[in-house]
């Protein structure tokens, strides 16, 4: 398994959670290659992910592109997913993500806030 990822529960359900929390560019881009490369051998569809990406920080054309094809490769693995800890910045990167993946991740600023409505 990665580093990057682990099973949480909430009430019951299991959750992928993506921890990128504290990651630079470098960092950000070999960890989402990471993540993909778990869901396609997990096999496993309709997964809820949480990403925690506190702290993090993603801003070269490169990671951004890297963001963007990983978000499409996941697509179809993917029930719901959200994340935490979005900043100004980062916002800005989630919608260009989220329009070129189809995704939908959505931002929450607090953890059981994210974990209640992946639930939901």
């Amino acid at each position: 398994m990665s580093s990057h990822v682990n099973w949480i529960e909430h009430k019951g359900r299991e959750i992928l959670y993506v921890d990128y929390s504290g990651l630079f560019d470098d960092g950000v881009t070999e960890a989402t290659y990471e993540v993909n490369d778990f869901l396609k051998k997990l096999g496993k569809y309709e997964i809820l992910i949480l990403v925690d990406v506190r702290n993090s920080f993603a801003n070269e054309k490169w990671t951004v592109d890297a963001l963007k094809k990983n978000a499409i490769t996941a697509k179809p693995y993917t029930k719901k997913a959200a994340v935490i800890g979005v900043t100004k910045t980062q916002e800005v990167i989630l919608t260009v993500v989220n329009m070129f993946s189809g995704l939908g991740v959505k931002p929450f600023t607090s953890l059981e806030d994210a974990k209640d409505w992946l639930i939901e």
